[in-house]
């Protein structure tokens, strides 16, 4: 599968009309800053990992096959695709229980929403690590349950002695929804400095 940039204003209005009529996900604003995958029904996905396999199958034989795990951006669900060597379409799967890690990409989509933050931004420096992109889901969050793509972004510098930010990102629908998910966790010399004054 190649990557495709689907960036055209057209395009855009014709899926937001269509998503408004038919009640279906609004279309991610993350597509325009990743490369995505339109896969044979139309929907736009990111690829987040694949890997080749070999399983056996009730007779004996031995199937090779393409395994690949994507975000569909359409439907808001992780999917599973199977194909096998020559292309033929084994199995094709939404998993909504399923959360997938963000690409660097969408990773570093994340971070600059998060730099939209004036008073974040002012504490980004030079020395400044990120870290991050592992997913968040809890039943019942009104941000980060199913149809979410919520991922943990944490800003560090000094080598992770100071915070800067723990915030979490809902790709889906690319938005920040928790600028300061973890007040009391903060960088290895603050923790230091907190344990001393107990």
């Amino acid at each position: 599968m190649k990557p495709v940039f689907r960036n055209s204003p057209t395009l855009c209005a014709l899926a937001l009309a269509a998503c408004a009529g038919s009640g279906a996900t609004l279309r991610s604003p993350t597509l325009d800053h990743v490369a995505t995958l339109q896969l044979p029904d139309g929907h736009d996905a990111v690829l987040v990992r694949e890997y080749d396999d070999e399983v056996k199958l009730g007779d004996g034989r031995e199937q090779r096959m393409h395994v690949a795990y994507l975000w569909d951006y359409t439907a808001a669900v992780a999917r599973e695709r199977q194909t096998a060597p020559d292309g033929r379409l084994l199995s094709d799967r939404a998993l909504p229980a399923l959360t997938l890690n963000a690409t660097d990409a969408e990773l570093a989509y994340a971070v600059a929403l998060l730099r939209e933050d004036a008073a974040i931004n002012a504490r980004f420096t030079e020395d400044t690590d990120i870290y991050g992109g592992f997913s968040q889901r809890e039943p019942g969050d009104p941000h980060c349950d199913l149809g979410s793509r919520c991922i943990h972004v944490i800003v560090s510098r000094d080598s992770g002695r100071y915070k800067v930010a723990h915030a979490i990102v809902d790709l889906q629908r690319g938005r920040v929804v928790d600028p300061d998910y973890d007040p009391e966790l903060g960088g290895i010399a603050e923790s230091m400095q907190k344990a001393a004054r107990q």
